[in-house]
């Protein structure tokens, strides 16, 4: 008893999988799956030899491989475990790039919630020193940064900022007055500075080094967000440096 193979035409087909005609179209066309026959009126005719290919090419896709991939894969000539390797690759590159982007937005939202009632101005002004930070620090350093943060807690960070705020003013109250750098007042002043900038650091310097380009390289006033101008850091390191 002869059996004859069955034959599905390209909507049939494509009914049965998913797909559209026009995506079986385009396999044809780019030689992925070219049906193995043709009916005398010229429509495409697909073997069950095609469909199973068809099946694979699905799979294919469904784990990110592209079309060329894809192509490379299912000929004799490619590995396709050099493929996989490839592919496996860019997911691990994807995520990483994920991975860096949750810690862009969360570092985002923690800065805004710490607002109150965030400001489209607030929200660039936070984005633009994310932005300055990645700049500046390794992904590692920004890990530790992330870490020691979360250690810290939301309220000690606002008073660490709020207290950043009230020495600054200090600061430029004694630099108005034109109070010797060397008096101890402000040598109170640059010591508790410094301890600040080593809390911020965690005593790392690494993440000191880079936090000092930052400021050489943007200067006191953008890297400090208008808070340090060039004439109170010169103050301070005058005061640092008399106190040594």
């Amino acid at each position: 008893m002869v059996t004859t193979e069955k034959r599905w035409k390209v909507g049939e087909l494509a009914t049965q999988t998913g797909l559209t005609v026009r995506t079986l179209h385009h396999y044809d066309e780019i030689g992925l799956l070219v049906p193995s026959e043709r009916s005398p009126s010229g429509h495409r005719l697909y073997g069950e030899r095609d469909v199973a290919r068809l099946y694979r090419i699905v799979a294919l896709r469904q784990i990110g491989l592209s079309l060329e991939e894809v192509k490379d894969t299912l000929s004799d000539s490619v590995d396709p475990v050099s493929t996989l390797k490839r592919h496996l690759e860019e997911i691990e590159r994807r995520i990483e790039l994920h991975e860096q982007l949750r810690h862009r937005v969360t570092g985002l939202l923690a800065t805004l919630e710490r607002k109150g009632e965030p400001s489209v101005d607030h929200f660039i002004e936070a984005l633009e020193v994310i932005t300055r930070m990645e700049k500046y620090y390794t992904p590692e350093q920004l890990a530790q940064l992330e870490q020691r943060r979360n250690e810290l807690g939301d309220d000690a960070i606002r008073n660490a900022e709020q207290e950043w705020a009230d020495l600054i003013a200090k600061a430029e109250e004694h630099m108005a007055n034109g109070d010797d750098p060397a008096s101890p007042e402000v040598q109170a002043i640059a010591k508790r500075w410094q301890e600040l900038i080593e809390a911020f650091t965690g005593g790392d310097p690494g993440i000191r080094a880079s936090l000092q380009k930052m400021y050489e390289d943007e200067g006191p006033e953008k890297a400090s967000r208008g808070m340090v101008n060039p004439e109170l850091m010169a103050y301070i390191a005058s005061a640092q440096g008399s106190g040594e």
